[in-house]
């Protein structure tokens, strides 16, 4: 083959990868602008997205750190009940340990570490991730529920007035700072150091990347740690702003944190992703959700079920489009 001919198949190859660079950040914007302006026409009180949006900022931070597990091919369906779990350990640990709320929140948060880091050893003795966070989701979900006895843990009203005055700066909540500090360290991490270069290549093909001397089981083990850790902190966060430790707050989290990395272009079966991609999935999820649950107002039938089932739908939509997209 001349390299004339090689130039042009070169090109034909680069001109292939823009187009489908393209493609699949299409369906992700045209959403984000329909959601979009149906959250803004219906919106009365923009102070109310902010409150609306702190959910939101909760999934994303989360979400940071599952796109680079997804993208080594792996999968955490138990950050919701890693959220739940050390939410309930701040209040029990101040109820019943009596400890104070900020040492009740560093034991939260390192609790969350230590339930990432059970996850990662899971996983590096061979266990396929599914099954593993399948089996510590209802693990810590049930024990969040016994530890609480179903039931939200409640503050002294002394304790609630001295959180209020802490769970804002600058008006806003702390879940929106956490996030931005969430995302640029998820950026730097995935994008510009060594073992963010590892994920790519584990997810795009393991064996090749053992056989190049990366060390799978460590990566592994840093990201599932990762996530529990972020998980820990989310908890104390919200805990903060709810002012009381709820055992089902959390639930579906893992649904919408999953969504926000799929639909934002990330492709489930590992090797393809990024932070930025990530960023504009929860731009998305986030606008869907808040732009149904005012649209509620006047159409009765949706309720946050349909709600839930219609993220579900987009998640499976847009995962067989990338799919298509990347064939």
């Amino acid at each position: 083959m001349t390299s004339k001919a090689i130039q042009k198949r070169t090109n034909s190859f680069d001109d292939k990868r823009i187009g489908q660079t393209l493609l699949s950040y299409a369906v992700p914007c045209v959403l984000l602008l329909i959601f979009a302006t149906v959250m803004f026409v219906k919106t009365e009180n923009p102070r109310g997205l902010i409150r609306a949006g702190v959910q939101w900022m909760e999934v994303g931070s989360v979400a940071v750190v599952m796109t680079a597990i997804i993208i080594t091919g792996g999968i955490d369906l138990s950050v919701g009940s890693m959220v739940a779990l050390c939410s309930v350990c701040i209040g029990v640990l101040w109820e019943d340990g009596q400890l104070s709320i900020q040492m009740a929140s560093v034991c939260a948060v390192a609790i969350g570490l230590v339930a990432g880091l059970l996850n990662g050893l899971l996983v590096v003795v061979g266990l396929s991730p599914l099954i593993v966070t399948l089996a510590t989701m209802a693990f810590y979900s049930g024990l969040a529920l016994a530890l609480s006895n179903a039931e939200p843990i409640g503050f002294t009203n002394e304790l609630v007035m001295a959180m209020e005055d802490t769970n804002l700066l600058f008006g806003y909540p702390l879940q929106y700072y956490f996030f931005l500090i969430v995302l640029v360290l998820g950026y730097l991490l995935l994008h510009r150091c060594r073992i963010g270069r590892a994920c790519f290549y584990i997810g795009e093909n393991m064996e090749a990347a053992r056989y190049s001397a990366i060390s799978i089981e460590k990566a592994q083990l840093v990201l599932y740690g990762l996530s529990g850790l972020v998980a820990g902190i989310v908890a104390v966060l919200n805990t903060m702003y709810k002012l009381n430790a709820n055992p089902v707050a959390h639930e579906g989290m893992e649904l919408h944190v999953i969504a926000c990395v799929v639909v934002g272009g990330t492709l489930i079966t590992g090797g393809h992703g990024s932070i930025g991609r990530t960023l504009l999935g929860l731009l998305v999820v986030a606008s869907l959700d808040i732009g149904l649950n005012f649209l509620s107002s006047d159409f009765s039938w949706l309720n946050p079920q349909v709600r839930l089932i219609l993220t579900g739908c987009l998640v499976v939509a847009v995962a067989i489009w990338n799919q298509k997209v990347r064939n």
